[in-house]
């Protein structure tokens, strides 16, 4: 399989398919599907992230569905992860919902179905407890006095 990059200087609006790899370095307002999604740290997605594995370092904001998602410590996402393992370094920041599921490539949108996930609402965990269907995060003021969401670390397989 090839890897196809989308540079940093590249703005694409519209969907993204490959059945190889992408490695996105620029911003992509639609939707991305590929089979390994590699979001760099000043790189962004507005839409739907769908892989067999998502490494975020950057920012995304819209659904993110793979079946291993890792949020590094530079990643800020805001909204909606389906997957079945989630890795979450502590210095991430996610605010929405998390949703563990067999087949995340093969779901849309649990919300569109009606299904419950849980919600990231300010509440702490230790690193490694986070359930399947839950979000650890905690907020922390910053110099401007804004909120900013932090990750007290996670993972679930």
């Amino acid at each position: 399989m090839s890897e196809s990059v989308i540079a940093d200087d590249l703005h694409i609006k519209g969907e993204v398919t490959t059945s190889g790899d992408i490695e996105l370095k620029g911003t992509v307002v639609g939707d991305v599907t590929c089979r390994t999604l590699l979001i760099a740290e000043d790189a962004k997605i507005e839409g739907t992230a769908k892989a067999e594995k998502v490494v975020v370092r950057g920012t995304v904001e819209g659904q993110i569905n793979g079946i291993r998602v890792t949020l590094t410590s530079s990643a800020k996402v805001k909204g909606e992860l389906i997957c079945k393992a989630l890795s979450v370094d502590e210095e991430a920041y996610f605010d929405g919902t998390s949703q563990r599921v067999e087949d995340p490539l093969g779901i849309e949108s649990s919300i569109a179905k009606g299904s419950s996930a849980a919600t990231a609402s300010g509440t702490s965990a230790a690193p490694g407890s986070v359930s399947p269907s839950s979000t650890a995060s905690e907020s922390k003021s910053g110099k401007d006095g804004d909120d900013k969401s932090q990750s007290a670390g996670a993972s679930s397989s």
